[in-house]
């Protein structure tokens, strides 16, 4: 006769249903929450190391950041776990052989053994080695932790129910668990944000970059000092947008442009591009080269291509405008509408004028407000900005370009070249002369105006 009840299996898991989990302590429940609270103190270093590490990656530029929060963060993480699981191995031998109260005291004490040798790592290496630092601990950690195993590795230890027969298998997976596959993870991610990160640092970061201007860096000279000379940069880049721009004003503005050349007034222009900002880009370089062999108007100056070196891209084409010797450089962007008819027919009327500076206007604007590429305040020891000249269109005469890029030192870029302009100029008190004929708002439109800003709707029509 069958039995009507089924038999009842083990679970196909067993081994891991009859022990405690790593993180799980055979406490009394009155105990347990005190000693959970003291077990959780021993991740304060890391959760600190955490804060401070992702503040400090908020004031490095942000293709930098990205990539360093990432390897200290893995960092930071892999500390903080070790820590925990070796603090609750540490407590499950001692809960096995003394009293409750005596585990405590000892608990007590190897957090904070834990936060002196975390304080002691970090005050060796400094604020500015945030990566070292955790390097650091987490080996510590390792040895730790090893010694740890050798020691308090006995199933005894992981609850009365631990039936294993096999004490290196025992072993064994809590290497796997506690060591490898932990530290597996923390350097894959690791890995992976140092080459995303030298992949930035090497399409993205001025300084690194080195080499001339190039593509159509050669300007023909009008042969005669009665011509008043005019350059013209355009500040683009190597987006699909800036091209359909390109294109746009290649057949409006540019169209105003060029048939100023007489007798009295001589004028070219060049699109300002920076270094390739991705390998992508690098790899289909070809349309770039395409479009300069067609218009020859474009000029690939030694700087980052990418927004938030704006600044620095304009600064490199001034440094290439100073060698052509205009007597005018007018810059604007482009996206930016300009009656090039206008200003060429003003400056012909003008003449040659010394020290000449020109472009809308803004006054007594608090240096506290203004943010660089990632919302930061730079600190220029002024109470507020000097008067500087809206980015979408200026104009100088070249002797300001003698003060502007000269001397060669180090300076520091905001997202703004207008206010930059202005900054690098402070010292020599030279007042921009005001035109209210430059908006940048979309819902100005007068009829004398020589610079609009135009928005993405244009480019589609």
């Amino acid at each position: 006769m069958k039995s009507n009840s089924k038999t009842k299996k083990p679970p196909r898991f067993f081994f891991w249903r009859k022990i405690l989990s790593l993180s799980d302590l055979d406490v009394p429940r009155n105990s347990k929450i005190a000693i959970d609270a003291l077990r959780t103190l021993s991740l304060l270093p890391t959760f600190l190391g955490f804060l401070y590490n992702s503040k400090q990656a908020l004031y490095v530029p942000l293709r930098d950041a990205g990539g360093a929060v990432i390897l200290q963060s893995s960092q930071c993480a892999l500390a903080g776990y070790w820590n925990w699981i070796l603090t609750t191995s540490m407590m499950r031998r001692w809960i096995f052989h003394y009293e409750i109260s005596s585990a405590i005291v000892r608990l007590i004490t190897f957090i904070v053994i834990t936060w002196s040798i975390s304080a002691w790592v970090t005050s060796r290496n400094g604020p500015d080695q945030p990566i070292r630092t955790w390097i650091i601990n987490c080996f510590i950690l390792l040895i730790t932790d090893i010694i740890r195993l050798l020691i308090v590795s006995d199933p005894k230890y992981h609850g009365k129910a631990a039936n294993v027969k096999d004490p290196n298998l025992f072993l064994k997976l809590t290497v796997m668990k506690v060591l490898i596959f932990p530290m597996s993870v923390a350097t894959c991610l690791s890995v992976f944000a140092v080459l995303r990160q030298i992949d930035q640092l090497q399409y993205t970061t001025s300084q690194l970059m080195v080499g001339n201007t190039a593509l159509d860096n050669q300007l023909r000279h009008s042969g005669t000092t009665s011509v008043i000379s005019v350059l013209v940069l355009i500040i683009s880049s190597w987006t699909q947008t800036s091209y359909e721009r390109r294109q746009m004003l290649r057949k409006s503005a540019i169209k105003l442009l060029l048939p100023h050349n007489s007798d009295r007034i001589s004028v070219q222009y060049r699109f300002v591009i920076g270094q390739p900002p991705s390998a992508h880009h690098q790899l289909n370089g070809d349309n770039i080269l395409k479009e300069s062999s067609i218009y020859h108007d474009l000029l690939m100056v030694k700087s980052s291509d990418i927004q938030s070196d704006k600044s620095r891209k304009v600064f490199e084409a001034l440094r290439w405008a100073k060698q052509m010797e205009h007597d005018y450089v007018v810059k604007s962007d482009d996206d930016v509408f300009v009656r090039w008819d206008t200003i060429l027919r003003e400056l012909s009327d003008l003449g040659r004028r010394s020290y000449y500076w020109k472009g809308f206007i803004y006054r007594n604007i608090p240096i506290h407000s203004m943010p660089d590429a990632k919302g930061l305040r730079i600190d220029y020891g002024l109470p507020v900005l000097p008067a500087y000249t809206h980015g979408m269109l200026y104009l100088f005469s070249k002797d300001m370009l003698d003060l502007i890029v000269y001397p060669n030192s180090p300076r520091k870029f905001v997202l703004g070249d207008g206010e930059n302009i202005a900054i690098w100029l402070f010292g020599f008190n030279i007042q921009p002369t005001h035109d209210k004929r430059i908006q940048d708002g979309d819902d100005v439109c007068e009829n004398d105006m020589i610079g609009k800003r135009m928005n993405a709707t244009v480019y589609r029509i």
